[in-house]
């Protein structure tokens, strides 16, 4: 006996495509009631499309919708089986359903749209795997962006009334076992910005050799210390790197070896047994290390995606994910040469991944050459390289910066300055949504990749 075939569904529906057309033309309030759910790419009839921008752009003016206004704003080349273009109003608006059952009907245009995309990119991939001129990787890149954006689309919206949203807020904090956002491993910085609070874009920012890379390693090694996932995409460090680094960290202790020295196995014996129970202490955290030298954003948010669901299948929530640094991330070619639009879409990326998964995502970015031309080294906003966007995104924007790296260059530094700044990092916060702007002074051994709160 043949076993049954699984049941197909067709990639369209003209009856439900022609119902929510005629619904939206007889209650005009549809439009207003679920104008956010809907898109001309739901209609697969070119004349669905048409009418369906007609409507929106007719809502937009402030008209009243009416069939005979409508039909004035459609082109006279919308015809249909010899119907003329009041006839073919006409036959959607017998179509017409209660609004009570219009949000089933747009469920299932999103879902024959979701399948539509599916098929396409099915296919694109087929033709593409047999063209000796395509480049697997661009097409498997373009295919994870075109799922990525298939995705978000289908995910619940947000919105919803105030006092509903204020509902959550106290249920939340009424919860007995309410979760903490993850640590940033320093309680000067969390009580600031509410430590690495899911949803949220971070970006810290400094010139070479202010110490972007010892703060990421020594900060989210802690966060991982708080028992919560850490994500960290190195573009530019190797993952031995990243390990050494964390090693001579947790060693705590100045007369450790320096993370260089423990990368060359340059240290006294004396030492190894430390090392080895560091390395072993770090078995147990929930730090994933990505050192891929050239990732898409596409690319970052797909693997982000499956440590998430690594993480949780441990029983663990992922807390960070984050960059170093996002000048190497790779733009797509929408904006190909535009550094300032590039900049724009890997920032707003970097904004929806943080709410599409929950977690903070972190960026580290390089200043522009601008501060090494001023007096006063202390970074702004518009030293950051195409600042615009990247202000705009950001949740909290934060600098890194240590007086002992120019004091240092200076023949006639004053030494008693110079030997009080060496282990000061100042950690400037120049934007912060959710709470004030401060300069907060850190302990840093640059040396040992070791940044902790207060003063030197």
């Amino acid at each position: 006996m043949n076993a049954l075939l699984p049941a197909t569904v067709a990639l369209s529906d003209p009856e439900i495509e022609g119902i929510t057309l005629g619904s939206l033309i007889m209650s005009p309030a549809g439009v207003s009631l679920f104008g956010e759910q809907l898109s001309a790419d739901l209609f697969t009839d070119p004349n669905g499309r048409l009418i369906f921008e007609a409507i929106s752009q007719l809502h937009g003016e402030g008209h009243k919708l009416s069939p005979a206004l409508l039909i004035s704003r459609l082109p006279v080349s919308i015809e249909a089986e010899g119907l003329t273009r009041g006839q073919f109003i006409a036959s959607l608006a017998g179509q017409a359903m209660p609004l009570a059952h219009l949000s089933a009907y747009i469920s299932t245009l999103h879902d024959r749209r979701a399948r539509r995309v599916l098929a396409e990119q099915g296919g694109v991939l087929r033709e593409a795997a047999t063209r000796i001129d395509a480049d697997p990787l661009e097409c498997a890149n373009a295919t994870i962006a075109a799922l990525d954006d298939l995705g978000a689309a289908g995910r619940e919206s947000a919105s919803g009334t105030l006092h509903r949203a204020g509902e959550k807020l106290l249920d939340s904090i009424a919860a007995p076992n309410r979760p903490r956002p993850p640590t940033t491993g320093l309680k000067s910085i969390d009580g600031l910005v509410n430590g690495y609070a899911p949803g949220q874009l971070y970006v810290i920012a400094g010139r070479p050799g202010m110490g972007k890379s010892a703060y990421a390693c020594s900060s989210l090694r802690r966060t991982a210390e708080g028992g919560d996932g850490v994500l960290l995409f190195s573009l530019e460090m190797g993952s031995e790197e990243i390990a050494a680094r964390c090693l001579s960290d947790s060693l705590g202790d100045l007369a450790a070896p320096h993370f260089g020295n423990l990368y060359r196995g340059d240290f006294s014996p004396d030492w190894t047994d430390r090392i080895g129970d560091a390395h072993a202490a770090h078995k147990a955290l929930p730090f994933i290390v990505d050192a891929t030298p050239t990732l898409s954003f596409s690319q970052i948010a797909s693997r982000a995606r499956r440590a998430k669901a690594r993480f949780e299948a441990q029983g663990k929530r992922l807390g960070v994910v984050a960059v170093d640094h996002l000048g190497l991330v790779s733009p797509s070619n929408r904006y190909a040469g535009n550094k300032a639009a590039e900049t724009g879409e890997l920032s707003r990326a970097g904004k929806a991944l943080a709410k599409d998964l929950g977690c903070c995502v972190l960026l580290l970015c390089q200043l522009n050459r601008g501060v090494e031309g001023r007096e006063e080294k202390q970074p702004v906003l518009s030293d950051l390289r195409w600042s615009g966007d990247i202000e705009q995104d950001a949740d909290v924007v934060a600098f890194l910066y240590r007086e002992n790296y120019y004091l240092a260059q200076k023949p006639d530094a004053d030494p008693d300055k110079l030997a009080a700044s060496r282990h000061r990092l100042d950690f400037l916060i120049r934007k912060n949504r959710n709470g004030e702007c401060r300069d907060v002074p850190l302990w840093c051994s640059i040396g040992h990749s070791s940044i902790r709160d207060g003063r030197p």
